[in-house]
């Protein structure tokens, strides 16, 4: 293009206030590749699925005020008594809700050496009615038979030793193929358990945890002061059932109900914190382009008013107004473009120390991809209003004293 040149030379010769424009879009352009990927990244957990069958779910807390010898009978009798209600169709005793920012985790190891770590997993126990309850599926394996089940009191049992991990677990178990997950060994805390089944999905407690697509089941009724439970209600009755299983409970003596709460409401609660970030980046995304916005326009508005009367001479020597715009434009995407690749090298930089740090992911390139467009296009639209403006400068200014 035959305007390449004199362009790189005007920039050239005027270098000061492209230089500041192309610092401030590289700046802006590296804190806007990394924000709007951890934003992306924040909608794609909020939007991740828990394996659970949420809209029939509810969980509360509940004790057992009798004596410890006596768990097991009236753990029993609650579960049977529960289930009988109309509104009911299943429940279940845990250890930890999920996504209730609140219980354990564990650490897989391959053998009984410590440096054999496969990786982390938030823990779960559950009794017989835990997989209908909650509809998780199987997809490998099988679910626990009734004689591997245990009764822990206050966190004394001797536990089985199968276990249920979700598939994300399967796949750092046996990373090349999860399925053959099944019937390996695997160490925690120094024991070595049997995996016997792959759930699909099943979300582990913490929310904002990176690795909360892993967890582990282990067959177990919990009995303690005080319990969890987990229920599934019949279609369309889920108030219903709510206010049944409170109202059976409270005709006991001592006995006290507490964190009733729908699943959706647990999930609402757990993803709040990542959901106000979310809106923080968004925010923080939305800014930048318009920083970005005004600063080509402030720039090309004060070149422009300074050449008033070089564009001028321009139309009276016979350039034409898409010729004046072409210029302009052009020269403004050119100072663009370094900012941006500029700001790309110093994305990627950023980026690596940020996977250093907090182990986040390695942005794709399709975000400096697009980023880079929507930078461009942003430009464009600040700048081909005073652009256009320019051109229509009158080439009487040409013979006029400034």
């Amino acid at each position: 293009m035959k305007d390449f040149k004199p362009i790189l030379k005007t920039l050239w010769k005027n270098k000061t206030g492209p230089f500041l424009l192309i610092v401030q879009i590289a700046v802006a352009f590296t804190i806007l590749i990394n924000v709007s990927f951890m934003a992306s990244s924040k909608l794609h957990e909020l939007t991740e699925l828990s394996g659970l069958d949420e809209d029939v779910l509810f969980s509360f807390r509940s004790n057992l005020p009798v004596e410890p010898e006596d768990y097991v009978a009236l753990l029993q009798q609650d579960l049977a008594d529960i289930k009988n209600l109309n509104s009911v169709e299943s429940i279940t005793v845990t250890n930890s809700v999920p996504l209730s920012s609140w219980g354990v985790f564990y650490s897989l190891n391959a053998s009984e050496d410590p440096d054999s770590y496969i990786a982390q997993a938030g823990a779960y126990a559950g009794s017989r009615d835990y997989i209908s309850t909650l509809g998780l599926e199987i997809i490998m394996g099988r679910w626990f038979e009734e004689s591997e089940m245990e009764f822990t009191v206050n966190g004394n049992s001797e536990r089985s030793n199968s276990i249920l991990v979700t598939k994300a677990m399967a796949e750092r178990v046996a990373p090349n193929d999860w399925s053959t997950a099944v019937g390996k060994a695997v160490y925690i805390n120094g024991r070595a358990y049997q995996i016997v089944g792959v759930i699909d999905r099943l979300i582990a407690p913490w929310a904002e945890w990176q690795g909360n697509e892993r967890s582990v089941v282990f067959p177990s009724y919990i009995m303690a002061g005080e319990n969890i439970f987990m229920v599934r209600a019949k279609s369309g009755q889920l108030e219903q059932a709510m206010d049944d299983v409170k109202a059976l409970l409270m005709q006991q003596p001592s006995k006290f109900v507490t964190d009733l709460h729908t699943f959706q409401y647990t999930r609402e609660t757990g993803f709040k914190a990542m959901e106000s970030s979310f809106l923080i980046l968004s925010g923080v995304t939305i800014a930048l382009i318009m920083l970005t916005m005004l600063g080509v326009f402030g720039q090309a508005r004060f070149t422009l008013m300074k050449r008033r009367r070089q564009i001028g001479t321009r139309r009276a020597l016979g350039a034409s107004k898409f010729h004046i715009m072409r210029f302009h434009i052009l020269e403004s995407l050119i100072v663009v473009g370094i900012g941006i690749l500029l700001g790309s090298l110093c994305a990627m930089i950023v980026n690596v120390k940020l996977i250093e740090l907090f182990r986040q992911d390695t942005v794709p390139y399709e975000y400096f991809l697009y980023g880079g467009i929507g930078v461009c296009v942003a430009s464009l639209i600040a700048v081909i209003p005073t652009v256009y403006n320019a051109a229509n400068t009158s080439p009487a200014i040409a013979t006029r004293s400034v």
